[in-house]
């Protein structure tokens, strides 16, 4: 600062700002400074380098202030209004000390320029984040929390647009015409790169506030943990963790309002980084309550890796999904969805990924078809799984084939699914056979109903029902094969009369299958058992 020096040394002021020299003149810093001109009295100048090293002055800002005391123009802008605000105050550049002095005009400055407009507001908080520690008695921060959280109020917009979920159809938000303050604005500053410090306890107060409607909201949360976490490649796994796990203290429960990609994205980073279980539960329920709004490409974002752990996380949140709902009335059409859901998941497995491992495979089969036993009546696309898996997997032994045909269910195919089985060159024989035995009791039921004049009609099991199966077509299949393809987690069961029950119980029987072990032995799906307490799962 060459040209603000002072040729008197006696009256030079010698201190650096950061590794920044600066010789400015004593006394014309002391006529803006109450404390610098309090110092020089006291002869103690030499404390004011520990007064500015405390409130973090940075070089740029202390060379505008120096230049103020100097009489040059200064230029306040959102990017260093708030570490003027704070120098100044730190230096006792008050009115009272002398007439219109930097803080005064610092502080018009805001109130005038930079509050009213969205930009400089979301600019001046993220600049002046060091700053706003000195001048936390000053409730700066809930100044700049109120004027953002009324110009949202007026323009949800500013927070973005929500991306709307399926099966969910909300009207699209329409700005008050009367109200254009913040039009200017359009283009306008992302609350998303605020610091995680003040962007969680904003979003706490605009969710109080009860004047932004909630999607708009979770928008931005949303958008903020894909910044901070799902795209930051860079970033440090710690700080990621963080924000993470203010992400989901921060989305609401309610079913349908965040994506399920999101929410499948976000457990699965939950439990990479090791986040508290508060988070990945949190995670957790909400992906199971709503799982039946996914796709198959969002399951396949738990199990990128097909490990024993991405295929035990399936388990847990298909189980978890299972123990939200009660009412068997109005959670049938949900439990199809999910059926269906895993079926189509099942095939995406088999046919996207070559390297899909025969255990990987089963143990996923086995998932859906516990889930299809009792809830979808043709179990048609497992089959089409099993077959594109065979096709992918030429090499496998006839032994290997046959473990990944145990997930199949011969007697739910449906009329043209037997039909296909029954000629397809890839299923073992022992396979085959059986296909044909299924395709036969369909037709003598068929034929039997015909005879009986279709009294009887089937209302719901269209989609949903349970097959009576007889006792002959389990000897006369054994007689021929002299063995039946082995029984595994009741995913392919023994031919047995079946009594009609209710599709709740039915749910609920077959589903307890999944948490068994893996023996033959260890099937209890015939045995009553008594009702649980819900328990919440946890993700680990």
């Amino acid at each position: 600062m060459s040209d603000l020096e002072t040729r008197n040394s006696k009256s030079e002021l010698h201190i650096n700002v950061k590794d920044v020299p600066f010789h400015l003149c004593k006394e014309t810093i002391a006529k803006r400074s109450a404390i610098v001109s309090s110092l020089l009295e006291r002869n103690k100048i030499d404390e004011l380098p520990c007064i500015l090293q405390d409130i973090e002055a940075d070089p740029e800002t202390f060379k505008l202030v120096a230049k103020f005391c100097y009489g040059y123009k200064v230029n306040l802008s959102s990017d260093n209004i708030i570490s003027v605000l704070c120098i100044s105050y730190y230096l006792g550049m008050k009115e009272e000390h002398s007439t219109d002095n930097l803080l005064g005009k610092a502080s018009s400055f805001l109130e005038t320029r930079v509050l009213p407009s969205w930009n400089e507001t979301v600019n001046a908080l993220r600049s002046g984040e060091k700053s706003l520690d000195k001048l936390a008695d000053f409730e700066l921060v809930d100044l700049f929390f109120d004027s953002l959280i009324e110009k949202a109020s007026y323009d949800p917009r500013l927070l973005g647009e929500p991306i709307k979920n399926r099966e969910k159809t909300t009207s699209e938000y329409r700005p008050n015409p009367r109200r254009r303050l913040f039009d200017n604005d359009w283009k306008s500053e992302d609350l998303i790169t605020l610091p995680l410090r003040f962007y969680e306890p904003l979003m706490i107060r605009a969710m109080e506030s009860r004047s932004i409607p909630v999607e708009y909201i979770v928008t931005s949360i949303c958008k903020y943990a894909k910044k901070w976490v799902l795209d930051a490649e860079d970033s440090v796994s710690g700080k990621k963790r963080e924000v993470v796990e203010a992400v989901e203290r921060l989305l609401p429960h309610k079913r349908g309002l965040i994506s399920c990609e999101f929410l499948f994205k976000t457990l699965k980073h939950s439990i990479s980084l090791e986040a508290s279980s508060e988070c990945r539960n949190g995670f957790g329920i909400r992906v199971s309550k709503q799982l039946d709004m996914a796709k198959p490409t969002d399951l396949k974002i738990l199990t990128q890796g097909y490990g024993e752990k991405d295929i035990q996380l399936v388990r847990t949140v298909v189980t978890s999904f299972y123990s939200n709902y009660t009412n068997e009335e109005e959670d049938v059409s949900l439990f199809v969805k999910v059926a269906k859901l895993l079926e189509e998941f099942l095939l995406l497995a088999a046919s996207e990924d070559a390297s899909l491992k025969l255990e990987a495979f089963v143990a996923l089969g086995e998932i859906t078809a516990a889930i299809s036993l009792g809830v979808l009546r043709y179990s048609d696309g497992i089959y089409r799984a099993v077959d594109v898996f065979l096709e992918r997997h030429g090499y496998l032994t006839e032994s290997e084939k046959m473990e990944a045909c145990k997930v199949l269910d011969c007697k739910k195919l449906s009329r043209q699914g037997c039909e296909e089985a029954a000629k397809n060159q890839r299923l073992p024989l022992r396979v085959v056979v059986q296909v044909f035995f299924a395709s036969q009791l369909q037709i003598r039921d068929t034929v039997a109903k015909e005879i009986k004049g279709g009294e009887e009609k089937v209302d719901e099991e269209e989609e949903i029902g349970v097959w009576s199966d007889e006792d002959e077509t389990e000897k006369m299949s054994e007689k021929l094969l002299g063995m039946e393809i082995e029984s595994h987690e009741c995913v392919v069961h023994r031919w047995k009369k079946a009594k009609k029950v209710s599709v709740w119980r039915q749910v609920k029987r077959k589903f307890g299958c999944l948490t068994t072990s893996s023996s033959d032995d260890a099937c209890t799906c015939d045995v009553k058992k008594s009702k649980k307490k819900k328990i919440h799962h946890h993700y680990k």
